[in-house]
């Protein structure tokens, strides 16, 4: 696994313009999409929605309009917004009913933590949280989980889609007040 600053030390040396360095960031943060967008949405779409993140990414990282955010926040309301855009398409086969037993937060850092593989600090800067509350919200969706009945229960309740803008992260990178630079 790739360390947090080691993402943003490639995007800014792709910012400069390096085809290799753009390849590299590519090759190093598509792999982290792919496993999001599979674990939010059917799979007939997935994958069109990684690729939709990710020429996001690129495309903020090229024009440069990210420069004053980590690169995993950008990765992550990049990828938020193309989730969020598939399952309002209606190519997602249509959402889940809204999960009652884990809120939106606790859902993204149980995505974040333990499919996409980041740690607590990248988890952290993902989501614009302290290393300190995305524990505690690990601690808590856990905690809800294991009361839940079945494993199909704790798949609905990781699969739920979100309407653009819908939640605490509102496309996801300025905190619980929403907002996304990416679509400023």
């Amino acid at each position: 696994m790739l360390q947090e600053g080691s993402l943003d030390v490639l995007a800014a040396a792709a910012r400069s313009g390096s085809r290799e360095s753009m390849a590299s960031l590519y090759a190093a943060f598509r792999p982290m999409v792919v496993l999001r967008c599979r674990a939010e949405l059917d799979q007939a779409v997935s994958d069109s929605a990684a690729d939709a993140a990710c020429v996001a990414v690129l495309t903020a990282v090229c024009d440069g309009s990210e420069t004053y955010q980590p690169f995993l926040r950008v990765l992550y309301a990049s990828t938020s917004i193309a989730i969020a855009r598939a399952a309002s398409d209606g190519f997602s086969g249509g959402s889940l009913p809204p999960p009652t037993t884990l809120p939106i937060v606790e859902r993204d850092v149980l995505v974040l933590r333990l499919i996409v593989g980041l740690d607590t600090k990248a988890t952290a800067t993902s989501l614009a949280r302290t290393t300190d509350e995305v524990s505690l919200d690990l601690h808590r969706a856990l905690r809800r989980l294991r009361k839940l009945s079945s494993p199909n229960a704790i798949r609905k309740v990781l699969t739920v889609t979100r309407e653009v803008g819908e939640g605490w992260h509102s496309g996801v990178c300025r905190g619980r007040s929403g907002g996304s630079p990416i679509s400023d």
